[in-house]
């Protein structure tokens, strides 16, 4: 063999050598950074700031998150920490998302969050338990009976539902145990497992529904007195237009009709139901429409939609 041959071959080898390595680390990476973004505290601090009025209000509809850096570790005896931050991207703005968690008796608990905004502010992201240092460990917390499922808990502005839904379509949602109608000129924007988007051909308002899942049990059951006392107090303070009690089949939730800093009203459902499969789960449904005369017009549609909605 040539010498000009030897080499062209050893060349070939060591290009097919880093290549091949360069795959290899590339595959383990995505690995990580998925199992990061799957695993269930990044999922429920996601949740979080999805829920969070402070994040609608300066970046709209969450429409994505990027991957997650940080960790998170489980110990013996149900204990772990978690730590993530992550670039979202709003329906108005993006910026930066940092959380805290921990994981106390095998549950894990959102702690603090931050979001840092492109244009430099940096904002809290509160979470019903987050609070300076650790709460009280859960078996110890003070638990009020829940309301009985389909019990009524409400106050300031209700959502009209009297519009008339003979021709609309049903729609069933892929992979959940979940159906519900919406007009027949509404368009399909998105229908997978964790996500449903509809809307008007003009775009006047929408219906978007986000599903998360913790594959484990919690104790959602309990969280009502606390969530109604808490809608209660920013009805008083102004914060929110009106609130309501509503189970929607074997899902119990709570309603709340917003109006955020630029104007756009917002019905906000959020509930939980467990699933054989899932554990528990979590569902948020937002329908609202861009302006305040947008949402009057169309409230009586929006609020027939969630009525249809149906959890088996």
């Amino acid at each position: 063999m040539q010498n000009g041959s030897w080499v062209k071959y050893v060349v070939l080898a060591a290009v097919a050598f880093f290549l091949l390595l360069g795959l290899t680390i590339g595959g383990i990476l995505f690995f990580v950074f998925y199992q990061l973004k799957e695993s269930e505290p990044a999922q429920m601090a996601v949740t979080v700031l999805r829920q969070s009025p402070v994040a609608q209000q300066n970046l709209g509809e969450l429409q994505d998150t990027g991957w997650p850096i940080g960790n998170f570790s489980t110990d013996g005896g149900g204990s772990g920490k978690a730590a993530f931050s992550m670039s979202v991207q709003g329906s108005k703005a993006k910026g930066k998302y940092y959380a805290s968690l921990y994981r106390q008796h095998g549950i894990w608990h959102y702690q603090s969050g931050r979001l840092e905004m492109a244009d430099g502010r940096s904002l809290e992201i509160p979470g019903p338990e987050a609070r300076p240092g650790l709460p009280p460990p859960v078996a110890e917390a003070p638990v009020q009976p829940p309301p009985a499922p389909g019990s009524t808990a409400a106050g300031g502005r209700t959502l009209r539902h009297d519009a008339d839904t003979s021709g609309w379509t049903e729609v069933a949602w892929p992979d959940q145990p979940i159906a519900f109608k919406v007009p027949a000129t509404w368009k399909q924007l998105n229908l997978v497992r964790r996500e449903a988007e509809f809307r008007p051909e003009d775009r006047s308002a929408y219906f978007v529904g986000n599903a998360t899942f913790f594959d484990q049990t919690i104790p959602y059951e309990t969280l009502f007195p606390s969530l109604l006392q808490k809608s209660a107090n920013q009805l008083k303070r102004g914060e929110i237009l009106g609130f309501a009690r509503k189970d929607l089949g074997k899902a119990l939730g709570l309603l709340e009709i917003q109006q955020r800093g630029d104007g756009q009203t917002t019905a906000v459902w959020t509930g939980y139901f467990e699933d054989e499969r899932y554990g528990t789960v979590s569902l948020t449904l937002l329908l609202g429409a861009p302006t305040p005369a947008d949402f009057d017009k169309a409230e009586a549609v929006l609020g027939s939609i969630l009525e249809s909605v149906v959890v088996k």
